[in-house]
């Protein structure tokens, strides 16, 4: 019997197709024209000097089609020219720059084979230089010099190098010469082979270096970059930009591909036989539509192209070995799940993420966190804000594997909720963010835990239950913490309890999953989290809210805040479920304020404590449900979900501002908040 690695060996080969990409064809296209236009500003020959030169930049991470975008770029250029790039060819000098980019010449550089040379200086700009002179020549299947005799015969200036190209091309000096390089992150690990410049305080910035050598060749003719191929995580960052006198990187999105773009990939991918027939036919019977494939396809893969070729090559061996196609979307969902399927479809993507070195892995999390919860990110405003933020979160969102940390397993699964581009535009939601995901991490951790075990002292009920839970279910704990739109006011009087068949719905699903979840609406609900807890040995349940009152007033939370918080959860939760429920289902609202009121804090004695059912809070304003606890966490306690240093990290950040940037909260505290989970993993 074949072995299961075997089972799912990806040897079928088929002449893939690049869909999707007309967005990123048409921005690209205009940044090469923008060059075009204001070459002369950048060779010092005008007067104007309002240009500020864009090199098109892909930093993803693997499997995204950087690569592949590069190569075809010309050819997407061809298919484009009459759909996607009318618009842009609209006007007569455009339409000239188009005519003669379609007719343009490529030359592929992979970075990889970029090696130190004579003379010793082990200059990065020769490297380069010689680099290229030696992939010309490659690619024409011409011999090249060595080093040493080119340096003799092509001076490292473009004004010998370029011509020099052209020659060992073929090609007219007035036709356009796109260069692509691949693999920059090669320089990542070239800091001992090259005398790179260092800053005012000793750092080294080789990006630096190799961006200031393009912008020199930029100053060439009928000359065009694009620079592709992050292999090392998110060393290059914005300054990067910055660091170098007007140059930016306009970052190529490559966004993963969505259904309908799988459905065009599945149809117009061809079979490499004398037949050619598409990769569907082989993989779809008469009762399995190609939309249903994309649809598992998307599932499976989120749509990276890397891992969507991956998969498919793995599926048509599968199909093929066994000679019948795919009768229902349950069949093909089963095969892609399969733990082995997974693990081998993945496999070369993952592995450079796993060996990450912890500063890098750092920084991952700490985006991830950013854009769930609705941190901005402000930098220049020609590199937006959308464009980084977009590409860092995905680059680690993209590949899913069970090796990694509980930590990102449950940032990446929340990734899924929404499309990213909602991170941008909404109210920072970070202190209920904070709790949701401590609590998370809490609930199946198996080492001890004072909030916990305060929880036990307080709740008999509490105590009953099954901790640590058996899994980690992070795919609901951020719902409303990316889907909230909407700020909601100081008073937060504007929060509606749940119409009944919402409540119904909301509880009946924690009382059957052990899962976190959050209510999608931010405006329209009390709690901010919801979770049930199952008795290991009498067959109770308790369903538990969270309601965070993450503000910082003066005055503190006051007991009307409190009881509005209660009759909001508890009253309808006894209402429309408890009320008509067996008597083994309890339900429990816990109060996590940053501030309480001096009379709350006097009444509770500044400790935390457990209203049960029948008592009265509040001047005997509200009075607990049956099978309902009320617990208030005082500010003390507060600390054992998220430590006093971020407490303050975070009211200082909400002082300067409602929806504090990255600079309000600073590295420092987010790289804090990160730790303090994983303390709890």
């Amino acid at each position: 019997m074949a072995s299961l690695d075997e089972k799912w060996k990806a040897f079928v080969k088929f002449k893939s197709v690049v869909v999707d990409r007309e967005r990123d064809v048409v921005r690209v296209t205009k940044e090469l024209y923008d060059l075009h236009s204001n070459r002369e500003q950048l060779r010092g020959v005008t007067s104007s000097c309002d240009y500020r030169l864009t090199i098109p930049f892909a930093p993803h991470h693997f499997g995204s089609g950087k690569t592949t975008f590069a190569r075809t770029y010309l050819e997407l250029v061809q298919r484009f020219g009459e759909t996607s790039l009318s618009t842009f060819a609209l006007d007569p000098l455009r339409r000239t720059f188009l005519e003669k980019l379609k007719r343009a010449s490529l030359l592929f550089v992979d970075l990889r084979k970029l090696k130190p040379t004579d003379p010793k200086e082990r200059n990065l700009k020769w490297a380069v230089y010689y680099l290229l002179y030696q992939s010309a020549c490659n690619q024409m299947g011409l011999p090249f010099m060595k080093p040493d005799e080119a340096y003799r015969h092509i001076p490292p200036y473009p004004s010998f190098l370029i011509p020099e190209l052209r020659k060992t091309l073929g090609i007219p000096s007035d036709q356009y010469l796109l260069i692509a390089f691949d693999e920059v992150g090669v320089l990542d690990e070239s800091l001992d082979e090259f005398h790179f410049k260092r800053t005012h305080d000793g750092r080294v910035r080789p990006y630096n270096d190799f961006i200031g050598i393009i912008s020199q060749l930029c100053k060439e003719p009928d000359l065009f970059f694009i620079v592709v191929g992050k292999s090392k995580g998110l060393s290059i960052k914005n300054d990067v930009a910055f660091g170098l006198s007007r140059v930016i990187l306009h970052f190529i999105s490559l966004s993963p591909l969505d259904a309908s773009s799988i459905v065009e990939f599945l149809e117009k991918t061809l079979l490499e036989t004398p037949t050619q027939v598409p990769v569907c036919n082989v993989l779809c019977s008469s009762s399995f539509s190609v939309n249903e494939l994309a649809d598992s396809l998307l599932e499976c893969t989120g749509g990276v192209p890397g891992l969507l070729t991956r998969a498919v090559n793995m599926l048509l061996n599968y199909i093929i070995a066994r000679n019948q196609p795919f009768i229902s979307k349950e069949e093909c969902l089963t095969c892609m799940n399969d733990d082995d399927f997974l693990r081998i479809c993945a496999e070369p993507f993952v592995e450079r993420i796993l060996n990450l070195d912890e500063d890098r892995k750092s920084v991952f999390d700490i985006l991830l966190m950013m854009a769930l919860y609705r941190i901005p990110f402000q930098v220049d405003d020609i590199l937006t804000s959308e464009s980084f933020l977009y590409d860092a979160v995905t680059e680690m969102g993209l590949y899913r594997d069970p090796s990694i940390s509980s930590l990102e397993k449950i940032l990446l699964g929340s990734l899924d909720v929404e499309p990213v581009d909602c991170f941008f535009y909404s109210k920072c939601r970070v202190f209920e963010g904070i709790v949701a995901l401590r609590l998370v991490l809490m609930l199946p951790s198996k080492n001890r835990n004072e909030l916990r075990e305060l929880l036990c002292q307080l709740s008999p009920i509490w105590k009953q239950m099954k901790l640590p839970i058996s899994t980690i279910s992070p795919i609901h704990y951020m719902k409303s913490v990316v889907s909230s739109r909407e700020t909601r006011n100081e008073s937060n009087k504007s929060r509606r309890t749940f119409a009944s068949t919402e409540w119904n719905k909301i509880i009946r699903e924690t009382l059957y999953l052990e899962t976190i979840y959050i209510p999608v609406d931010a405006t329209s609900h009390s709690p901010d989290i919801i979770f049930k807890l199952q008795s290991p040995v009498e067959p109770k349940v308790l369903t538990v809210g969270v309601a965070c009152k993450g503000r910082w007033k003066s005055e503190g939370i006051g007991w009307s805040d409190i009881i509005d918080e209660a009759k909001k959860f508890l009253d309808p939760v006894y209402d429309q479920v408890l009320s008509s429920a067996m008597d083994y289902h309890h339900c429990m609202l816990i109060i996590v304020s940053t501030k309480l009121s001096l009379n709350v804090s006097n009444e509770l004695g500044n400790q935390s404590r457990c209203y049960s059912s029948g008592m009265f809070i509040g001047n005997d304003s509200f009075k607990v449900p049956d099978n309902c606890e009320l617990v208030i966490l005082c500010e003390r306690d507060v600390q054992m979900l998220i430590d006093k240093e971020i407490l303050n990290g975070l009211e200082r950040a909400f002082c300067v501002s409602h929806n504090p940037t990255f600079w309000d909260f600073g590295l420092d505290l987010l790289d804090r908040i990160r730790n303090s989970f994983l303390s709890w993993q």
